[in-house]
This record gives C-alpha cells, sequence and structure tokens, in this order.
C-alpha cells in the first residue's frame, strides 16, 4: 500500500514539474511566484504522504487533521500565487 503511495506521489511530482514548464513558458514567473508554487507543492506532497500513511495505519482522525492543515493551506497558497502573482503576468505573444 506505501508503495503505492510512492508511485502516485512521484507521478504527481512529474505532473508539477510538467506544469511548472508550462506556466513558465506562458507567462512571466518571479521569484515570488516560484517560491510560492514551491511551498504549494511541498505542503500538498505532505498532505498526500502524512493522510496516506495515517489512514493506512488505521488512524483516520490523524488522516483528516493532515488534509485539513497540509491541504488546505497548501491549496489556499496556491491560488493566491495564482491570482496575485502569475495570473497578471501573463506573456503577450507576439503575431507577425
Amino acid at each position: 500500500m506505501i508503495g503505492l503511495m510512492w508511485y502516485l506521489m512521484g507521478m504527481m511530482t512529474i505532473g508539477a514539474i510538467w506544469g511548472y514548464t508550462h506556466i513558465r513558458q506562458s507567462y512571466a514567473v518571479s521569484f515570488i511566484a516560484n517560491s510560492g508554487l514551491i511551498l504549494s507543492f511541498a505542503a500538498l506532497w505532505m498532505c498526500v504522504g502524512w493522510s496516506w500513511a495515517s489512514f493506512a495505519e488505521g488512524e483516520p482522525q490523524s488522516g483528516a487533521m493532515g488534509l485539513i492543515c497540509f491541504g488546505m493551506p497548501s491549496i489556499i497558497l496556491f491560488n493566491v500565487t495564482w491570482k496575485r502573482f502569475i495570473a497578471p503576468a501573463k506573456k503577450i505573444a507576439l503575431s507577425n
């Protein structure tokens, strides 16, 4: 069961890297935006690992608290980073 967790977390990491490269191509990403994206990904990664391991060990209250304590702040941080620092910095495509 834990092996499946590590596999899915690896897939999530690869998906996040692909998404980040797509964002870098479409938007002008600043240092603050990079920091927000990295912190939100790290908190989401911690959320998945903590919650999955807690549910696998038979501790549903700990798993639910992991979802609340790590998952919600990571989603909020990602949304704030996107709306404040990434979305306003859209690169304009030059058409010849």
